[in-house]
């Protein structure tokens, strides 16, 4: 490095370590913002009017007088359960004004919120009016005041009116002196630390500590007044609390809040804001880096002057990549909630950046110690220590953490790394992560670098295995570049290259997504046990490190696997879904038992067995009777909210419907209604209004009075129409109808229903899709699409040659499926709709054929009395139902049911009053 560039580096080190901050707490910060530039923007989002600064004083004032009007003064405990927003935004500004801000995840179960509360000790809890959260009944069990938070959305984003459940914003119990805004010393903020091996750590931080690293943020990365943040980072995190929040408030620019990260709406935000840079986690750069490409245009008109990266380690080929997409340098940090967020950051071009290595001390004091606790020279590998004003004073209420965490007044990290001889800081791994391989440690950390070099991997994490001889073996899951292909074998081949024996991975799973946290990082801890890896404890003195099969029915099924998922499973203890099994490749794999064993199944056994223990155990009977197949399969029974009921797609099985139960809330019960005669014995339906009457017998079963809250999928939308239109017939009350992509094939409602059917409307239907597919592609991308369609036809007619020629006799599942589809099917198309008397809610493919989507709007809006609600969700028919696509139309539906849930409570009081 040159002497100049090197005095530079010192210069940035210095100023950040030296810096102290004009105003120490929130309020004053918000205050000088107000005075200095009162018109311009603060926080602003998605369809609502932007929040000047002066505005947002004014709502800080409001918060704070409200909250000591209440009882609750400075310290006090609020903790705060909203969804991402400009709400959540301007909530812990104003609220940490004037007492302590507690936020909590939202999709937190009753007992974590139960866990929650009582650690903090809370004075109250404040919630969005209309949102039904578990922690409300937490609340109100151990009586804590609940306050409802109602968005003034026609004012300026994020403003909000406050009031106790009677409609006041009554006190709570006992009285207290320390009202007016907080101080420098006064706790703004309280987070949990991550309790993935031990009981969650509560970390208190006051005002001067978070308005300093906010101060260190702002003048790492040189926020000005010009510039705005896009935030898709939860803002119960700290990540987006101080790193996208504070910073920008502290240099009076502004503040986009995003509803959450979408990498679907991505680009739209970019253009409708105008934003000059965005911090984010790795796994959602490599989201929206994979739909850059479609986004050129947007790119080029809208650049952005940096974009930040932290909370994870930003992998240098991914690092490269976006730089590339984006034009813009990628400024990789090093934060952590015990020092308000940022320890270390590199700094801005054109100094210098170093791929791997998270930048230079910015804020606080940064060394590395021994076990001992001695400070280690430059190059060699320690501990990571920090001290300076924005780092806690130390846990509350755990003296035994508080001993091991500080040593000389330096508090350890817990993270390995070294200081090379210019001051970059580099975290070799997480010193409970690094894996200890019979005496050897390797960092999981450089494994993933290595790994995520390979042209056909987009994400990878090592982790450590149980061994039953060296105690931990290294093992690694990888998630493929959409069009790619590779085998273990391949990439173990490839790493071997590159790392020494002892660290190349002794398994590679490749899955279709790796665990992530409620802030997208991926979970390296406890990951063994997520896919089933376990020591094999019956054989210890073998140098194997799983469950391997036991007998021929486990090996056969092994077999089968590895078939269907391209990957050998590691243990008989994997589980098939989280190997990347889904709805299509389990009902092959049932076809597959079927023909090896020669005992029929229903899909919907994988729910309850979907290890190749758990199903060997069930084919080794030799006096199997199958289980009659229940039209009501109840994917989650559990939880708090009223019960959804969604109709899959007629002739189809539940298994579809599994990852839609696991993507929404987790306290939303979820019921699918199958098709009745997929157990081989009953006949199908053959009348739509017969199949739905049946349908409502199980639905009342569960559920005897409304309002209820119906889906529908494909053909199955049809269905819940119906189903929707018997009940309200019973004098029942519907609080949502949605459908999932569904089309209504009535010749009434679609004038050019001939013409659909033609063969030539479906051949160019289908040429106009391929188009568009290849237009959105990149070259490559386009050539390997079409290989694989060409290889895709051949494979279909040679597989109905071969089955006229040797005549393969059918499964009797899949005639089965077969037969129950087709006798569904034309119970459909005899349908004959009647004008239904409410609203409903469409949720169209925006992929599909434009001409398509026209004709199911103009069906549906002909047969909606209040008027149809059309939503267009990213992906194809089937991709809809698939992540991420998946994602984008849980979160959708989400909102329609918490809309649909304040519309009822409206109706309520209207009809009291």
């Amino acid at each position: 490095m040159a002497p100049r560039e090197e005095q530079l580096i010192q210069d940035f080190i210095i100023g950040q370590q030296r810096f102290l901050p004009e105003t120490a707490s929130i309020s004053e910060m918000v205050e000088a913002q107000a005075q200095h530039r009162p018109d311009a923007e603060a926080i602003t989002a998605p369809e609502r009017l932007p929040l000047t600064y002066s505005r947002l004083y004014e709502h800080v004032r409001y918060v704070v007088n409200a909250l000591n009007a209440a009882g609750v003064g400075r310290n006090d405990r609020v903790a705060v359960v909203l969804p991402n927003g400009p709400e959540m935004a301007v909530a812990f500004l104003a609220v940490a004004a004037g007492a302590t801000f507690a936020p909590l995840n939202p999709a937190y179960r009753a007992s974590e919120f139960e866990f929650y509360l009582s650690d903090l000790n809370a004075k109250a809890v404040i919630v969005q009016s209309g949102i039904d959260s578990p922690a409300i009944g937490v609340a109100q069990a151990r009586g804590i005041p609940v306050f409802w938070l109602s968005p003034s959305s026609e004012e300026g984003a994020g403003l909000f009116s406050l009031a106790g459940q009677d409609g006041r914003f009554a006190s709570t119990n006992g009285h207290r002196h320390e009202y007016g805004f907080a101080g420098a010393s006064d706790v703004a903020l309280v987070l949990h630390t991550s309790g993935t091996t031990s009981r969650p750590k509560m970390v208190p931080l006051t005002h001067a500590n978070i308005c300093a690293s906010a101060h260190h943020i702002r003048a790492s990365l040189a926020i000005d007044e010009t510039d705005r943040c896009l935030n898709v980072m939860p803002l119960f995190h700290i990540h987006g609390l101080i790193g996208a929040l504070l910073s920008s408030v502290s240099a009076g620019a502004a503040v986009v809040c995003s509803p959450g990260f979408n990498a679907a709406k991505f680009f739209a935000w970019i253009e409708a804001f105008q934003p000059t840079w965005y911090t984010a986690v790795p796994t959602m750069h490599q989201a929206v880096l994979a739909r850059a490409g479609q986004n050129k245009e947007i790119i080029a008109r809208y650049p952005l002057r940096f974009i930040r990266s932290c909370s994870a380690a930003l992998p240098p080929q991914l690092m490269k990549n976006v730089e590339e997409a984006f034009h813009a340098p990628v400024i990789e940090a090093f934060g952590m909630t015990e020092a308000s967020h940022q320890v270390a950051s590199n700094p801005l071009p054109p100094l210098k950046r170093k791929p791997g290595s998270v930048g230079v001390a910015a804020g606080p004091d940064v060394a590395i110690m021994d076990e001992a606790g001695n400070l280690l020279q430059r190059g060699e590998t320690g501990e990571l220590v920090i001290r300076g004003r924005n780092v806690t004073l130390g846990y509350e209420n755990n003296p035994n953490a508080n001993g091991s965490a500080f040593t000389r007044g330096w508090f350890r990290t817990g993270d390995q790394g070294y200081l090379d001889s210019e001051g970059f800081l580099f975290i070799t791994g997480r010193l409970k992560e690094i894996i200890n391989r019979g005496g050897e440690k390797v960092s999981p950390r450089e494994v993933d670098e290595v790994l995520i070099e390979h042209p056909a991997i987009a994400q990878a994490v090592t982790f450590a295995a149980p061994h039953a001889t060296l105690g931990e073996d290294v093992f690694a899951a990888v998630v493929l570049r959409e069009g790619s292909s590779v085998t273990e074998t391949e990439i173990r081949a490839f790493a071997s290259q590159r790392l020494t024996d002892s660290k190349v991975p002794r398994r590679v799973l490749i899955i279709n997504e790796i665990p992530k946290g409620p802030t997208g990082k991926l979970q390296r801890i406890g990951l063994a046990d997520k896919l089933g890896i376990t020591s094999n404890l019956e054989h210890a003195d073998s140098s194997v490190s799983i469950v391997a099969p036991r007998d021929e029915f486990e090996v056969q099924l092994m077999n089968i696997w590895e078939k269907l998922l391209k990957i050998r499973p590691a243990t008989v203890k994997a589980n098939f879904f989280e190997l990347g099994g889904d709805s299509l490749s389990g009902v092959d794999l049932i076809l597959e038992i079927e023909q090896a064993f020669g005992k029929s199944l229903q899909p919907d056994i994988l729910l309850q067995a979907p290890t190749i223990e758990e199903l060997a155990g069930i084919v080794r009977q030799k006096s199997w009777v199958a289980p009659s197949a229940s039209m009501l399969s109840a994917m989650k029974s559990d939880g708090s909210r009223t019960p959804f009921f969604w109709v899959h797609a007629v002739g189809d099985t539940i298994l579809r419907c599994r990852d839609v139960a696991v993507t929404l809330r987790p306290d939303q019960p979820f019921y699918v209604l199958q098709s009745r005669g997929l157990d081989g014995k009953q006949s199908p339906h053959n009348r739509l209004k017969t199949m739905a009457a049946d349908y409502i017998k199980e639905i009342c079963a569960i559920q005897p009075d409304g309002p209820y809250y119906l889906s529908g999928y494909s053909s199955g939308g049809v269905v819940a129409f119906e189903i929707a239109q018997q009940l309200l017939a019973q004098g029942k009350q519907i609080a949502l109808l949605s459908l999932i992509d569904t089309r209504l094939l009535d010749a009434q409602y679609t004038p050019d229903l001939k013409l659909m059917n033609s063969k030539l409307y479906r051949f160019a239907d289908r040429f106009d899709f391929h188009v568009r597919n290849l237009l959105m592609a990149d070259a490559k991308s386009q050539l390997s699409y079409v290989l694989d369609g060409i290889q895709q036809k051949i494979a279909r007619a040679f597989n109905k040659v071969r089955s006229k020629i040797f005549r393969d006799p059918e499964p009797s599942s899949a005639r089965i499926y077969r037969q129950v589809r087709e006798t569904n099917l034309q119970a459909i198309r005899g349908y004959k709709p009647q004008m239904y008397p409410g609203r409903i809610t469409l949720f169209m493919s925006s992929e599909e054929h434009v001409r398509s989507s026209l004709d199911s709007r103009l069906a549906w809006s002909k047969l909606a009395a209040d008027g149809l609600e059309v939503h267009l969700m990213p992906g194809d028919h089937l991709t809809i139902l698939r992540d991420p696509h998946l994602k984008v139309l849980a979160e959708r539906l989400e909102t329609c049911i918490d809309r649909a849930k304040v519309q009822k409570t409206v109706r309520q009081s209207e009809q009291k009053y």
